[in-house]
């Protein structure tokens, strides 16, 4: 920190308790990446980074998304990372969020279609991941057609992205969703990289980390984020970490 941040900064930095904050998410790189690397991805840094300077240590951990969302539901792990209010509405949300989300449908460079509201939806089948919200997409559109096996493909499971991309390649899916700087990322990192069309978003959506409703000190650990990230943006350092990993910051709100 700049001396002048930290000095005013004690009183959160001091904890009652230290202990040990479990993350969990999908693979879901720039946001979050590969455990126990050098680059862990843009919100699991920001979430080492506040509450190892509060004293706790970070462990993070990789899961299905359908099975991370229930595991933090239950208290078994302390935190969902990367998750919008509408997915997980009875976690605990801090005030401020990590990043902005931009969900983008994806198609073959030469198709010709683009969305323009839900109901050009009807002309195509599309790939979507379970209990993802995209926004409020999953509302609007996927919960009233999820047993319509015309219009979606619904995956769950690792690498669905891939999945996605070869069922582009054989025609089974006309499209897919998905945030637009994780499918930069994705694209940039394959050895044999996709041409792939953006054909319009669906939605856009604050990103948060968000708290076990059965821990005890959930409300604890959000306004320790909430604070944190404030103390971050003062000093600079969430700009650092957005440019390293290439994620446009929105300015989250005070």
């Amino acid at each position: 920190f700049r001396v002048a941040v930290g000095l005013t900064l004690f009183a959160w930095l001091l904890p009652l308790r230290a202990g040990t904050l479990t993350l969990v998410a999908d693979y879901w790189c720039p946001f979050n990446c590969q455990p126990e690397s050098d680059d862990p991805g843009f919100m699991i840094e920001v979430a080492d980074r506040i509450f190892g300077r509060a004293g706790y240590t970070v462990i993070y951990l990789t899961r299905p998304w359908s099975r991370a969302i229930k595991e933090v539901e239950s208290g078994q792990y302390t935190a969902l990372v990367g998750t919008g209010r509408k997915e997980v509405s009875n976690l605990v949300f801090p005030k401020r969020y990590l990043a902005m989300a931009r969900h983008t449908f994806f198609t073959q460079s030469d198709s010709t279609w683009q969305y323009r509201d839900d109901d050009s939806l009807s002309d195509i089948r599309l790939g979507v991941i379970d209990d993802y919200s995209y926004g409020d997409l999953n509302d609007r559109y996927i919960l009233p057609h999820r047993a319509d096996r015309q219009r979606l493909m619904i995956l769950n499971g690792q690498n669905v992205l891939g999945r996605f991309l070869e069922m582009l390649g054989l025609k089974r899916i006309d499209a897919f969703v998905e945030e637009e700087a994780v499918m930069r990322y994705y694209l940039s990192q394959s050895r044999n990289p996709t041409t792939l069309r953006k054909a319009g978003v669906a939605s856009s959506e604050p990103l948060f980390i968000a708290f076990s409703p059965a821990d005890p000190n959930a409300q604890r650990y959000a306004d320790i984020l909430d604070n944190g990230l404030r103390a971050l943006r003062e000093s600079g350092e969430l700009d650092q970490l957005a440019d390293k990993y290439h994620i446009v910051l929105n300015n989250p709100r005070d």
